[in-house]
């Protein structure tokens, strides 16, 4: 091959060239768009008219569809494509199962069918909308100073949520950002984010203030603490000791002065446990921002038949 006279005729020219190329393409574009052609993709599906009390659960966000018709409509339905618009004024609460003839799709040419592919209706769920008043948690992140604990943490801000009522319903509270006391020693107020557990839920704010209570540290001991065994009525369980001995807890010191015996819960799940001798280490569950710092014993013999 010439590559000399291939490189002379590309570079004569090139302007006129550059228009019969032009000219080509446009011409091709003209045939085509008087032809008939299918053109298949998903569309958003926009959901309309949902009453002021029922909140949209769960749906699918598009659908399948083909076009078909002249290539000069496709082609603007190409550049814009339309939404298909889900009526939802007479729904009822729970599942709706929702023929696809019902959905428009505003397309504007008349020459231009559609059919929806692999479907022939959509589900939707609905449910009523309700408001709740919410507790609200905040996690504590890093420790205090030396010889101090959090004695209170309050929330000042009262918070509803606006959301479907079945999720609401089992909803006991809302977690914040974590906020860090980190060597921390005298009482402080803080503004902490909700972290909203679902899109679903509406909380009437965002950012909540929070007080922390700091109190120096204190130790209190308590003696012959009942145990709790917890146990299947099919089981038959001895134990060879019924209290905990000594405990010994930790806290901010005015929380720690009012804690009484009744407060404190010792006890151990067998539940699950084949019959046997155990010797098992005992549940300690105190109130909010105190801890066990020692207890004896440390393990307790139990027999299961």
């Amino acid at each position: 091959m010439d590559y000399k006279k291939v490189l002379q005729f590309i570079t004569h020219d090139p302007i006129r060239k550059i228009f019969a190329i032009i000219f080509a393409f446009a011409l091709w574009i003209f045939v085509a768009v008087g032809h008939n052609y299918q053109y298949i993709r998903d569309i958003q599906i926009v959901y309309t008219n949902l009453p002021g009390n029922k909140i949209l659960v769960d749906s699918i966000p598009s659908i399948n569809v083909a076009f078909s018709g002249r290539g000069v409509s496709l082609l603007n339905i190409w550049t814009a494509t339309p939404k298909a618009r889900c009526d939802l004024s007479n729904s009822k609460l729970g599942e709706n199962k929702i023929p696809v003839k019902n959905l428009v799709v505003p397309i504007g040419f008349t020459d231009v069918s559609i059919v929806y592919h692999k479907t022939t209706s959509i589900s939707v769920t609905i449910d009523k909308k309700i408001k709740k008043t919410i507790k609200i948690a905040v996690p504590i992140k890093e420790s205090l100073k030396d010889g101090f604990s959090i004695n209170e943490v309050s929330v000042l801000d009262t918070v509803t949520v606006m959301g479907p009522k079945e999720m609401l319903r089992d909803l006991r509270e809302i977690m914040t950002e974590s906020l860090n006391v980190r060597n921390r020693n005298e009482s402080f107020t803080k503004d902490v984010r909700l972290r909203n557990p679902s899109p679903l839920l509406h909380a009437s704010k965002e950012i909540v203030s929070v007080k922390i209570e700091v109190d120096t540290t204190a130790q209190r001991l308590f003696v012959n603490i009942p145990l709790i065994l917890i146990y299947s009525p099919s089981q038959r369980v001895v134990s060879e000791k019924i209290t905990l001995d000594t405990l010994i807890v930790e806290g901010a010191k005015s929380r720690i002065a009012n804690l009484k015996k009744r407060d404190i819960e010792v006890r151990i799940q067998l539940t699950k446990l084949p019959v046997g001798e155990h010797y098992l280490p005992a549940e300690v569950i105190l109130p909010d921002y105190i801890k066990p710092v020692y207890s004896n014993p440390k393990r307790f013999k139990i027999k299961l038949y």
